[in-house]
């Protein structure tokens, strides 16, 4: 929760905010009358892991300085509830976008997909699905203009990441012939001043699970900031501003993920190839336990991003 500040002390009300510490005035304390967070999550999952994501996702943003309210999403006219499609039981307990947003979101976040390669035999190269062939993304693009004007911050994730800033910048996408995989240490840009990493470490460890790549001096060269990037797999978290004032956040690896995700993957698909998950295991010994390395740096930067989103909340929320 908040540090709570008497009138005294103006001078270290805004050391604090300085520093990055949420942080109220007395006066505003006392009669501070805000309403939960409409944060919306788009959930792009499939049917398997939509409801593990639902907890993953809304687990680690509970944990922090605002009461949240979230709005579970689908597209409007949403081609997963087609008859047979298996996502179409869970999806009825979603709300339509143009539903869930009339009443405006304070916050998005849009999960990835399974959805980065064509279904091709295992003796043939790791070829991408073209942008243009996944059945939901000219709604998708339609959502990401609308949030990139009314909504303060929105999380993309994985392929959510690659697909944004896409269609925002139009930096392409690589498939690298062997998948990224495992956990991986992330050095923080030094000399930033983002509050997307304020007072985390300077190495951030989380876990990929893709194939598909941006390279960061693209993004570097589209004016999109990258916050944590790893010389060989790549970046993790970059950030660029958007039209109502805050920041959005694009998030390659998997800070969310459960401590057995990766093992589960593994599983799912080593009669195919797949190599072990790298970073992971005791030894890197498949057969011992999985080591979450991860958790605090998840926690750290989710909180992060719900201060920087109370920050601007607690001065323009309406009770």
């Amino acid at each position: 929760m908040p540090v709570v500040i008497s009138p005294q002390h103006d001078e270290l009300y805004e050391r604090l905010v300085r520093s990055g510490a949420v942080v109220l005035r007395e006066d505003d304390a006392v009669h501070q009358d805000i309403r939960p967070a409409r944060i919306g999550l788009l959930n792009l999952m499939p049917a398997a892991t939509m409801e593990v994501t639902e907890n993953q996702w809304l687990r680690y943003i509970s944990n922090t300085v605002l009461q949240i309210e979230p709005v579970l999403l689908k597209f409007d006219n949403d081609t997963r509830e087609r008859n047979g499609a298996s996502r179409k039981e869970i999806l009825k307990r979603y709300t339509s976008f143009s539903e869930g947003s009339a009443d405006g979101l304070d916050a998005l976040i849009v999960t990835g997909d399974n959805l980065e390669l064509r279904k091709l035999d295992d003796t043939q190269t790791p070829q991408a699905l073209p942008f243009e062939e996944i059945t939901y993304g000219p709604a998708l693009k339609e959502i990401i203009d609308w949030a990139r004007e009314h909504v303060f911050s929105t999380i993309y994730s994985c392929l959510a990441s690659h697909f944004a800033l896409n269609h925002l910048h139009g930096i392409e996408r690589t498939i690298a012939n062997e998948k990224v995989f495992g956990v991986f240490e992330h050095e923080v840009t030094k000399y930033t001043r983002s509050p997307i990493t304020q007072g985390m470490d300077d190495v951030l460890s989380a876990p990929h699970a893709r194939w598909g790549d941006m390279a960061s001096s693209d993004l570097t060269e589209a004016d999109v900031q990258v916050l944590a990037d790893n010389r060989e797999t790549g970046w993790l978290l970059a950030s660029d501003e958007n039209n109502n004032g805050g920041l959005d956040l694009y998030m390659q690896g998997h800070p969310e993920y459960d401590k057995y995700d990766l093992h589960g993957e593994f599983l799912r698909d080593w009669e195919n190839g797949q190599r072990m998950p790298l970073g992971y295991y005791d030894s890197n010994n498949p057969a011992a336990l999985p080591r979450m390395t991860w958790a605090n740096d998840a926690r750290a930067l989710h909180a992060n991003w719900i201060s920087t989103l109370y920050k601007h909340f607690s001065g323009n929320s309406s009770s």
